[in-house]
């Protein structure tokens, strides 16, 4: 019973690894929106992993290593196959393997970094591969996106390219950014948390998809004129 127990938030891992898996095939025929649904579902996955082993008070080396590994497909292959595709016609469509390089190396440099205790250094992978998945969501439901990317081609790969050089330096950049976890529920001690999460839910209900890279460039935002919100724990 112990082992199974053990081993419940390694299965939720694989989950998580699978679910990256499976975006890659979708990405790879060029299926963007199902590819995009993959990586929120293995965003959710990688939630639950870590709440099952606090849950279930269980650890194990072999556990962490999982998570970094599964971390690497779902956040980072997977969304550098979606700026891939999105850029394609290009000759410039390998700037989207900078993504997988990238994440894999802002995942190694979390595992021995001991200062990333109560904040993140740099954007999660997790983070920013809802960034990039966002971005066939918005082209799918639109109008105005949908128009500008198909009827401007060259404008879009430019912009994706930028996407994609942006999102690989700020993932392994030095800026220190809140945890979202809660220590407490007083305003005094969450105030840019609070604020933060309000200003969020009031873009997805007036934006919808559209809102998901404006809430991240606001997550960047909020951590640079937040000094308070570094005394709280984070995670991967």
């Amino acid at each position: 019973m112990n082992g199974i127990k053990k081993n419940i938030p390694n299965a939720v891992t694989s989950l998580n690894l699978l679910f990256g898996c499976i975006s890659i095939i979708y990405a790879l025929h060029n299926q963007l929106v199902d590819a995009s649904w993959m990586i929120v579902y293995a965003a959710i996955a990688d939630f639950f992993d870590g709440m099952a082993a606090r849950l279930l008070k269980v650890s194990s080396p072999i556990g962490k290593e999982l998570d970094s590994l599964a971390d690497v497909v779902s956040f980072g292959v997977a969304p550098g196959m979606i700026i891939y595709q999105l850029i394609n016609t290009s000759p410039y469509s390998w700037i989207g393997l900078l993504v997988p390089i990238f994440a894999a190396i802002r995942l190694a440099k979390f595992n021995i970094d001991t200062r990333q205790t109560f904040y993140f250094i740099g954007l999660p992978t997790p983070a920013n591969a809802l960034f990039i998945a966002s971005f066939p969501l918005i082209i799918e439901h639109d109008h105005h996106w949908h128009s500008v990317y198909y009827s401007n081609i060259s404008v879009a790969v430019w912009f994706f390219v930028c996407v994609a050089i942006a999102c690989s330096a700020v993932m392994v950049s030095s800026i220190k950014l809140f945890s979202l976890k809660l220590k407490d529920t007083s305003w005094a001690n969450n105030r840019t948390r609070y604020g933060f999460l309000l200003v969020s839910l009031a873009c997805l209900l007036l934006l919808g998809y559209a809102a998901v890279p404006i809430i991240m460039v606001l997550y960047i935002i909020f951590s640079l004129f937040s000094k308070k919100s570094f005394d709280m724990p984070a995670a991967v």
